[in-house]
C-alpha cells in the first residue's frame, strides 16, 4: 500500500509551563498541509519491522517513529508475528518543524489500520500515536486543531479558509533540545497568541488570521536567516509570515497562487521552497 504522510505548521506555538518531568507545556495551533512523504508498507513472510528510506542520515530502527508506529500496533493488535517492510521516500525538510517524522508515524498507523482491517477508530489510533511521539496524534487527525498538554491532546479548530503557503528552509537550523533550551532562558511571554488566533479563525478573515500568528521560538531564537526570509516575505504582500516549531523552515500566507510564486521568486537562493495548501482533517 502507498500512503501520503503531510507535513504540519505550527500557527501558533504558546508555551504555557513545564512540567516536573521536565516536559514543556504547549498551547498550539496545528495545520496539516499538501507537503508530503511517500511510505509504501509492504506485508513480509518473515517476522520483524524492516525500514528502507531515502534519506542515508536517518535511524531505521526505534528512533524513528515509522518503526515505532509498526511495533505499537503489531503490539496492541497482538500481530508480533507479522511481517513489514516500509519504505519511506522523504519530501518533508528535516529540522524544519514541519513534524516530518510525526507525520510518518501517523501515515504508518493509518495504513496498518486498513491493511490489517482492524477498524480501530480515529480515537484509538491517536492514543496508539501519543506513544510514538507528541505530535503524531494531531498528525493522524489532520486539518486545523488546537493542540495542550505536551502537544498530544488535539481539540478541532475552525478551518483555516484555502490560501497558498509558501515555505522555505533555510540552511540554518537548531535541534529542538537546544531550542528548548534556549526558551527557558527567557521569561514566559505574557500574551498569548493561539487566543487571538483562535478568534480569527473563527472569523475567516485570512488578513486577521495572518495578524495573529505566533511563535515563542521565532520570538527567542532569532535567527538572521529566518528574519531575512519573513522581510523578504513581506515585500512580496504576504498576509503573514511565521517560523514553524522549533524552526527553522518559514512559511507565509497568500490570498493567490500569482502572489505566492512570485514570492518563491524573490526568495530564490534563500533556501530549500515549497509551495503548499491547507490540507483538511483524515476521516477514518
Amino acid at each position: 500500500m502507498k500512503v501520503k504522510a503531510y507535513a504540519k505548521i505550527n500557527l501558533t506555538l504558546d508555551i504555557t509551563g513545564r512540567r516536573e518531568d521536565g516536559y514543556h507545556l504547549l498551547d498550539t495551533v496545528m495545520q496539516s498541509v499538501s507537503l508530503f512523504d511517500e511510505l509504501e508498507l509492504e506485508r513480509g513472510k518473515e517476522p520483524g519491522i524492516r525500514l528502507r528510506c531515502d534519506r542515508e542520515y536517518l535511524p531505521l530502527d526505534t528512533k524513528n517513529t515509522a518503526f515505532r508506529a509498526a511495533r505499537y500496533f503489531f503490539e496492541y493488535c497482538g500481530l508480533q508475528k507479522e511481517g513489514l517492510t516500509v519504505s519511506i521516500q522523504k519530501h518533508i525538510p528535516s529540522r524544519a518543524g514541519m513534524g516530518g517524522g510525526s507525520a510518518d508515524g501517523a501515515a504508518v498507523l493509518l495504513a496498518l489500520n486498513e491493511i490489517y482491517g482492524a477498524k480501530l477508530s480515529l480515537e484509538a489510533l491517536m492514543g496508539l500515536g501519543a506513544k510514538v511521539g507528541a505530535d503524531v496524534p494531531f498528525c493522524i487527525h489532520g486539518g486545523t486543531c488546537r493542540c495542550t498538554g505536551v502537544g498530544e491532546l488535539v481539540q478541532p479548530a475552525p478551518e483555516l479558509p484555502d490560501c497558498f503557503l509558501v515555505i522555505c528552509k533555510p540552511p540554518a537550523g537548531m535541534s529542538t533540545p537546544r531550542a528548548y533550551a534556549l526558551v527557558d532562558k527567557y521569561p514566559l511571554s505574557r500574551s498569548q497568541a493561539t487566543p487571538k488566533l483562535l478568534a480569527a479563525l473563527e472569523s475567516g478573515d485570512l488578513r486577521q488570521i495572518g495578524e495573529s500568528l505566533g511563535n515563542r521560538f521565532d520570538e527567542t531564537m532569532k535567527l538572521m536567516q529566518v528574519r531575512d526570509i519573513k522581510k523578504a516575505m513581506l515585500s512580496c504582500g504576504v498576509l503573514g509570515a511565521m517560523m514553524t516549531g522549533s524552526g527553522s523552515a518559514v512559511y507565509g500566507i497568500f490570498e493567490t497562487e500569482e502572489k505566492a510564486r512570485n514570492c518563491m521568486q524573490v526568495l530564490g537562493g534563500k533556501g530549500e521552497l515549497f509551495l503548499a495548501r491547507p490540507q483538511r482533517r483524515t476521516e477514518v
